[in-house]
């Protein structure tokens, strides 16, 4: 009897092998570019960037110099705590820049300034950046339109009314899937080849401009109204075209990729850059001087002061760009992405601004300081964002003047 029952247990877990099996061989025949992609993505470094396919190039147009500071403005004690900050925290390149001049540049062993990285979110400020281009030229229609015209796929429901500042801010009302719980919309929109239908298709559960939830499906919508605005505007041309030829030679960035659903669909606008450390540092020193370079207005400077101006819903937040104050010890993105970031102390400037990527990739622009802080990395859970500028400020401080 005993021996029996084995068996019988025995062929109970064969046949949920089997199933199991059967289930994932449908679901990856079903999801092959989501498959993939995940299978391709897990544990790969951040400064590996060849497998993130289909990429679109972002052409650049000769590369700026970023000038070489004659004087040190900034004490060597505060730099060399930065980069053992930086480190500590698996830091991959850090540049500082005071008055539009390069003082520090260090990279980890295997990176330089050529190096192209993954760096996240960090895009969702290029995607708001963008907005302010396409609003200086035309070719996007102002930011309290109803969207109902552009994103067709609203027309027939209560969506229709959401605004492009509803998605700038954060606050467009729609579902926040969570990845952390395994949402499967949130990873559809991550991995799949389905990005932009699966960020429209989302449903709408409160008032737009009524509350605050960071979310991916924000940007991507954001920039799908961006892209299909561009290519009625501008015949038929891409998003990384326009990109190429506004902002990206206006500053004189080197070639980028961006990271598309397709060779000609839609590249992810939350999270899909992948550029240089330098590139980061000249789209920071951007904002720092009103959206000029030298005498050419590439980002309308009123753009610029929207954009770093808090949201209704969130003091902390701009358009696609975080803010430092009010000082929180913990900043959230929202209650469904379980993750938060560490702000141990109080910034030493009620004027930073930053760019955020997960895991401590980051932009930091101080407009009282004239400075600017690029940093890029491998993800690190354990990041403070106080220290950086704080090391940064109190090394300006410290020498005389």
């Amino acid at each position: 009897m005993i021996s029996c029952g084995l068996r019988f247990v025995g062929k109970g877990i064969l046949w949920l092998i089997l199933l199991l099996i059967v289930a994932f061989a449908i679901f990856a025949a079903f999801n092959w570019t989501l498959t993939k992609n995940m299978a391709a993505a897990v544990g790969k470094p951040y400064a590996e960037i060849a497998h993130l396919t289909p990429q679109q190039d972002v052409k650049g147009c000769g590369e700026r110099a970023i000038i070489i500071s004659e004087e040190q403005p900034m004490s060597q004690d505060s730099l060399q705590k930065m980069q053992d900050f930086s480190d500590k925290h698996r830091g991959l390149g850090l540049l500082v820049m005071v008055d539009g001049k390069r003082v520090y540049e260090r990279y980890a062993t295997g990176i330089s300034a050529a190096t192209k990285t993954q760096t996240l979110s960090m895009n969702k400020s290029v995607t708001g950046l963008m907005i302010g281009v396409a609003q200086m030229d035309g070719t996007i229609a102002p930011i309290d339109t109803p969207l109902g015209g552009v994103i067709t796929e609203w027309a027939g429901d209560s969506r229709k009314n959401i605004t492009l500042r509803a998605l700038i801010t954060m606050s467009s009302g729609l579902h926040n899937y969570s990845m952390t719980k395994g949402d499967w919309p949130a990873m559809k929109q991550l991995m799949s080849d389905e990005i932009e239908s699966t960020a429209i298709a989302t449903d709408a559960v409160k008032p737009p401009l009524t509350d605050f939830r960071y979310k991916n499906a924000d940007a991507q919508v954001a920039g799908a109204v961006l892209r299909r605005s561009i290519a009625k505007a501008h015949k038929g041309e891409s998003y990384a075209s326009y990109l190429s030829r506004t902002l990206w030679c206006g500053v004189g960035n080197a070639p980028a990729t961006l990271w598309a659903e397709s060779e000609t669909g839609a590249p992810r606008f939350y999270a899909g850059l992948q550029a240089t450390l330098p590139d980061w540092a000249r789209l920071g020193q951007l904002i720092l001087d009103g959206g000029k370079v030298g005498a050419t207005q590439v980002v309308p400077s009123g753009w610029i002061a929207q954009m770093t101006t808090p949201s209704p819903t969130n003091p902390n937040y701009g358009f696609f760009i975080w803010r430092g104050g009010p000082w929180k010890k913990l900043r959230t993105y929202s209650p469904e992405a379980g993750v938060g970031v560490t702000h141990s102390a109080p910034y030493m400037a009620d004027d930073v601004i930053f760019m955020d990527g997960y895991g401590g990739q980051r932009v930091y622009i101080v407009p009282s300081a004239n400075l600017v802080i690029a940093r890029t990395s491998e993800a690190d859970q354990t990041f403070d964002d106080a220290p950086l500028v704080n090391l940064a400020l109190a090394g300006l401080k410290a020498l005389p003047k």
